[in-house]
């Protein structure tokens, strides 16, 4: 946790705030926090801003916040195959981490159809672990997480509705254009920079099929290397490759 991250409802409207639980530890124990201490703070789908610690207490704490900081928007959306429960759980952490404003979970071949019936699916512990992602790394906006059971239907008729940024991204390992053949996704850094969407298979891959579909889709098949990687791993490393395209002229 690199910030406190506040739900709107702990929030008064003259800027006071009281918490317990998981955070009042955290400050206790990791940012060594006492009364007057200053931290950081955002209220999730909402600003940014500071905080300066009035009382402190073993399980609570009350907090006056000023913010005056308007996040910057995030856009991007991730197509994810159904990895492990487990890992999806992580993932959902990551992404939020990143800067997912959506993420769209489906079955895929390799999928395991018991995995869709996993407690990761579970929307309150779902939530938990994009709350995590985003305490990480500073974030307040909540990813939006949609599920479909059947790949087909969700190609053909799901994604046309969901207005998918452009461009389009489809991870697969055997891809014949690697990350570094491809040309800038925007100009310089701005706040307006471009959004892109990138879709994930499970490990070892899609089947070609699946990627066909997807590319029918407006989706450009993509490789981040001569060796396969884990999804996690993949994530991290496309999302970075990427997202550094739009930086460049």
């Amino acid at each position: 946790m690199n910030f406190l991250l506040l739900e709107p409802s702990e929030v008064a409207c003259a800027g006071d705030c009281a918490i317990r639980g998981r955070r009042v530890e955290h400050m206790r124990t990791v940012l060594q926090a006492e009364v007057g201490t200053r931290l950081r703070v955002g209220v999730i789908n909402g600003r940014l801003g500071s905080a300066t610690v009035t009382s402190l207490a073993v399980d609570t704490a009350t907090l006056s916040i000023e913010l005056h900081e308007q996040p910057a928007p995030v856009r991007d959306t991730l197509l994810l195959a159904v990895p492990r429960p487990k890992v999806l759980m992580r993932m959902l952490s990551h992404a939020a981490a990143l800067g997912f404003a959506r993420i769209v979970l489906f079955r895929s071949w390799r999928v395991d159809k018991t995995w869709m019936q996993s407690r990761a699916f579970d929307p309150d512990v779902q939530r938990e672990q994009l709350v995590l992602g985003l305490e990480q790394a500073g974030r307040t906006q909540l990813p939006e997480v949609l599920r479909f059971d059947l790949f087909k239907p969700m190609v053909e008729d799901e994604l046309p509705r969901l207005e998918l940024p452009q461009p389009r991204f489809v991870a697969h390992p055997y891809a014949a254009t690697p990350t570094h053949q491809l040309g800038a996704l925007g100009h310089a850094a701005s706040p307006n920079r471009p959004a892109f969407t990138l879709a994930i298979g499970p490990d070892g891959g899609f089947l070609p099929y699946e990627v066909d579909k997807l590319i029918e889709a407006g989706f450009h098949a993509i490789s981040c290397g001569a060796h396969p990687l884990r999804t996690e791993t993949a994530l991290a490393a496309l999302w970075g490759q990427l997202d550094l395209l739009r930086y460049r002229r």
